[in-house]
């Protein structure tokens, strides 16, 4: 009778933790037309066995004739049409369509699936250094009182695999915190040397697709403002005012990666120095929010808040442009039982920019990845692959704790971090 309630304890449990989402396995992508040709497209893309639905729309299009591993799909024709699929591990899709100048055929392949990956905590997001010394000095600068450094191995083969590297690399690390003693969420700055240093800089734009800068709260925002500009930080611009009534601003560390500081009252009171006082929110650029949003839906983000703005002035310089911006966005935190980490996706609508995220290895200049804690390493892994996702490399570490990168929909790198039990 104990083990009969020790197991519905134990099924129960999974259950509340089991996170279910409607994932894209393909696109979206979108076609335009021209008059009395044929535009042929073919791809191949992963997902799990099972059912699944393509999404269709055409605008303009006079004949569309779509195939899935070598088979017709009926139902495909003008307008919106949903068709059900029955999807593979590997699957090719196929598709053709004929129509009027400026036609337009947008295509979508969706499929549930359901998951308990065990994230625990964020751990950190990863940036990367030209120079470690003026890196430290500068989240000195910042107020960051707790640091672990050297924080691990100069050199180590099974991590550098799992970074993507195909040998070993050369580095120096460091974890830095506001809380002193150090604890999560840590800034993982790592800076790659000799042949495995990597002389591409961070993301100009704030946006660009994938890691673009991580937010912090601070309980004087003028004060912070002047006190650091007077140490020599650079600002994209003075503090501005949102639509929504956040006051923020950007700064640039020494390689010209971005750090966005908002005002908040949720802290001790103000001083004349640094007032910093948590990390908000990691930011992720995303060139589809409906994609990236039910990925990490899957991963156990399951609260939310609705994020989109639009503006001009202050607002839009103060991002960097001299023209009106406007982005769709939403927060997405882990919620109870964590650390309440917060992603801060956002698809932008104008200025788009469609650069990709910067390619493997993890070793270009700026942010470049997130971590999570996770309960059960080899866990995780075997239901990443299950659910068709792509691994970077093989776990690196040891045992009691080791690491392993995926990648989301855009290409940005998310790292799991755990104990292998297997």
């Amino acid at each position: 009778m104990h083990g009969s309630n020790s197991r519905q304890v134990a099924a129960a449990r999974h259950r509340e933790l089991t996170h279910e989402a409607n994932l894209t396995r393909f696109g979206p992508e979108t076609f335009l037309l021209d008059q009395g040709e044929t535009a042929s497209y073919s791809a191949t893309f992963r997902a799990i066995d099972g059912p699944g639905q393509l999404t269709l729309s055409a605008n303009g299009v006079d004949e569309v004739r779509v195939r899935l591993n070598g088979e017709d799909l009926p139902g495909t024709g003008r307008g919106e049409s949903t068709v059900p699929l029955n999807l593979a591990p590997e699957n090719t899709i196929e598709f053709s369509a004929t129509g009027q100048s400026g036609g337009k055929l947008s295509v979508r392949v969706t499929q549930a699936a359901q998951a308990d990956l065990g994230l625990l905590r964020q751990g950190y997001f990863g940036l990367n250094t030209s120079d470690m010394e003026r890196q430290r000095a500068f989240y000195e600068t910042l107020g960051f009182t707790g640091e672990i450094f050297p924080a691990g191995p100069e050199t180590s083969t099974t991590f550098a695999r799992s970074l993507g590297f195909e040998d070993d690399y050369l580095i120096y690390v460091a974890l830095t915190s506001l809380q002193n003693p150090p604890e999560p969420p840590f800034v993982d700055t790592v800076q790659f040397r000799g042949e495995s240093y990597r002389d591409e800089p961070p993301y100009a734009n704030l946006n660009h697709i994938g890691m673009a800068y991580a937010t912090y709260s601070t309980t004087d925002l003028e004060c912070d403002f002047a006190h650091l500009k007077g140490e020599g930080v650079e600002f994209l611009s003075a503090p501005a005012t949102a639509p929504n009534g956040e006051r923020f601003v950007f700064l640039k560390d020494q390689d010209g990666a971005y750090l966005k500081l908002v005002e908040t009252t949720d802290g001790p009171a103000p001083t004349p120095g640094p007032n910093l006082v948590r990390l908000v929110n990691t930011n992720m650029n995303v060139a589809d929010l409906e994609r990236s949003r039910e990925f990490y839906r899957l991963l156990g983000f399951t609260e939310s808040e609705p994020a989109s703005q639009a503006g001009s002035g202050e607002f839009a310089q103060a991002h960097g442009f001299d023209h009106p911006i406007e982005f769709e966005g939403v927060d997405i935190s882990l919620g109870d039982g964590t650390d309440g980490a917060t992603l801060q996706l956002r698809q932008w609508i104008h200025p788009y920019d469609d650069s990709p995220s910067y390619p493997p290895p993890v070793n270009h200049l700026g942010i470049d990845r997130i971590n999570f804690y996770v309960e059960d390493l080899t866990a995780t892994i075997e239901a990443m692959t299950e659910l068709g996702f792509e691994q970077l490399g093989p776990p690196g570490g040891s045992p009691e704790i080791s690491i392993v990168f995926f990648f989301d929909p855009d290409g940005i790198k998310v790292q799991f971090a755990g104990p292998l039990t297997g």
